[in-house]
């Protein structure tokens, strides 16, 4: 049975195919000089008459886009190797090239189910009948707060609130010492304004994610990476790399980590500690996932520095609704009003209407209910992969923790298997994308949310072709 692709349901068939044929080539699936293909499989696969692939290549061919070779087929234009980078481009910002094309993708334009790449639950998990009581609420006093800049550190019942949910969890700290920012993804590039410089050297985790280095190298820092466990980071490399590239910040996260979804081990986390404190170096603790994880004595690297070394951020995008960015970053005492200047000259505020309406979300109990059922689905999207992967021939991690994802090894280079996902309708997250150094990767990192039996299907077919491939060479 032939899948089919979809197609730009707003457009005319051919024009539909038109555009499914210029993405790929803006994306390099197809490259300069490269066939594109025939007409008769390109029909099947996207469910229209030859006819219409026809059209569609016809009127590439008249823009330049494409070429045709009597009896041979259509071809990628030369002339489209003018719009992509060089190869020196690709090589000195690799992570950003790679990234290209899963990032946009990641934002709405492959449908949940088929995209075990993304970084979000699906609407379903996350979608709360209290939201539209909560906006009713706040619109009614609107009048108080809106026409004014109001606190430059944010909406103080929120930072309030956090600070009650950090002393259940064992870390210890004040509103005064907390700023709402839109995000974590503010939070990460607020810091790594005030603390860096360009041409600074900061650490990341050894996989992790990988907006993280694309972010930071846009700032002009250089980005190592840290080989990183089950236990945590690998303590005789970060003793080496703080002694030679003297680095201003580590950014990681302790608990759920991004993409292996393991913890951090206790007696790591003080040989960490103890590293940062004597090659003076902040740890920024990216803690976006802990409502997904029902313990609250999971150690984090703030429990043990209690705000000294340590900036910690979390956010609701993940749990709550990811339309409102609104975050929240604990900073270091001495800190502050260097961070509140950051984020002045940046956006001057964020946006108060959204943070009350996150504390008045988070602050009711439904909420908490909401949560505990994500925390059970997710549980049993483990189990389910647990049984899963082993029938395809995989390994499910030994220490996954019951998180948003899961980091498999599929023994094969995962770069090509995503572009082949992607020819298939499915988006997936390879592993090179997660290593700073863009290192080839046989990786996956699957949402477990989204991660469906089809889907593991398409996988397993494709591996056994692989396999065939690799014996027959």
């Amino acid at each position: 049975m032939i899948e089919t692709y979809q197609l730009n349901p707003k457009l005319t068939k051919t024009e539909a195919v038109a555009e499914w044929i210029q993405q790929r080539i803006d994306w390099q699936t197809y490259q300069p000089n490269q066939r594109v293909p025939s007409v008769r499989k390109l029909a099947k696969s996207l469910g229209v008459s030859s006819f219409t692939v026809v059209q569609a290549y016809e009127q590439l061919v008249a823009t330049n886009v494409l070429t045709a070779k009597p009896s041979s087929g259509y071809y990628v234009s030369a002339q489209a190797a003018s719009a992509m980078p060089s190869a020196n481009a690709m090589r000195s910002t690799p992570t950003v090239i790679d990234s290209r094309w899963l990032v946009p993708r990641m934002f709405g334009e492959i449908p949940h189910e088929r995209a075990s790449g993304i970084g979000m639950l699906p609407d379903a998990w996350i979608r709360n009948d209290k939201m539209a009581w909560a906006i009713r609420q706040i619109t009614q006093q609107a009048d108080d707060f809106i026409y004014g800049y109001g606190d430059i550190q944010g909406y103080l019942p929120l930072r309030e609130q956090l600070t009650q949910q950090l002393s259940s969890m064992g870390m210890h700290t004040d509103a005064a010492h907390i700023v709402t920012t839109a995000g974590v993804s503010q939070a990460v590039t607020m810091a790594a304004q005030l603390l860096t410089q360009a041409g600074d050297v900061v650490l990341v985790d050894s996989p992790s994610w990988f907006w993280l280095s694309s972010c930071l190298q846009q700032q002009g820092l250089r980005v190592i990476g840290v080989e990183r466990n089950h236990e945590g980071p690998n303590i005789e490399q970060m003793a080496a790399l703080c002694q030679q590239h003297r680095p201003k910040m580590y950014l990681t996260n302790s608990v759920l980590h991004n993409p292996t979804s393991y913890h951090l081990h206790p007696a790591r986390a003080h040989q960490v500690l103890k590293l940062m404190h004597q090659h003076d170096v902040y740890i920024f603790e990216d803690d976006l996932y802990a409502p997904f994880e029902p313990q609250n004595n999971v150690l984090r690297y703030a429990n043990l520095d209690q705000f000294e070394r340590v900036l910690y951020a979390t956010g609701f995008a993940k749990s709550m609704a990811s339309g409102w960015r609104v975050g929240l970053l604990v900073c270091p005492e001495p800190l502050v009003e260097g961070m509140l200047r950051v984020k002045m000259l940046n956006s001057m505020q964020t946006p108060e209407f959204g943070e009350r309406v996150i504390h008045r979300l988070w602050t009711h109990g439904e909420y908490r209910r909401q949560i505990k059922k994500v925390q059970e689905k997710l549980y049993a999207a483990h189990q389910q992969l647990r049984i899963a992967l082993p029938a395809m021939g995989l390994t499910y991690p030994e220490h996954t923790q019951a998180g948003l994802f899961v980091w498999v090894d599929t023994k094969t280079d995962t770069a090509p298997l995503a572009m082949a996902a992607y020819e298939a309708s499915w988006l997936v997250a390879p592993g090179q994308l997660f290593y700073p150094d863009t290192r080839m990767s046989t990786h996956l990192r699957l949402n477990v949310a989204t991660t469906s039996a089809a889907f593991l299907d398409w996988l397993g077919q494709y591996l056994k072709e692989q396999k065939v491939k690799a014996n027959a060479e």
